[in-house]
């Protein structure tokens, strides 16, 4: 079984509050499995803005998986496949998904939002 936490991570503090917000908090699943973990937005200018994904293991520093504002970056070629985000602009949700689950895909992962020009 592989067991999946969800949290937020906030790196960027503005003028005015904003929230992220993860859902589900944590899941298990199979191996071979898909996981999908979404990140709830409160921002008008969710469509403009980047969302970042960690993923943080036991006894080591949080990863960044990928992020995303118009189209996904990849942080390693090599997890084509495994990592993919959607954004829904109506619903201002971006979804991380993690394909086929293993042992090693354990963790707490986490949503930030960042601001490049800021």
């Amino acid at each position: 079984m592989v067991f999946c936490h969800s949290d937020l991570l906030h790196p960027h503090l503005s003028d005015f509050a904003q929230v992220l917000q993860q859902t589900p908090i944590s899941i298990t699943k199979p191996e071979r499995k898909t996981v999908l973990i979404n990140c709830h937005v409160s921002d008008p200018d969710f469509h403009n803005i980047f969302i970042h994904w960690y993923q943080m293991r036991p006894n080591a520093a949080p990863k960044r998986i990928a992020y995303m504002s118009s189209r996904v970056f990849l942080e390693n070629e090599s997890d084509e496949g495994k990592f993919s985000i959607e954004k829904d602009i109506a619903t201002s949700v971006c979804t991380l998904t993690v394909s086929k689950v293993t042992l090693q895909d354990s963790g707490t992962y986490y949503c930030a939002r960042w601001d490049a020009q800021k």
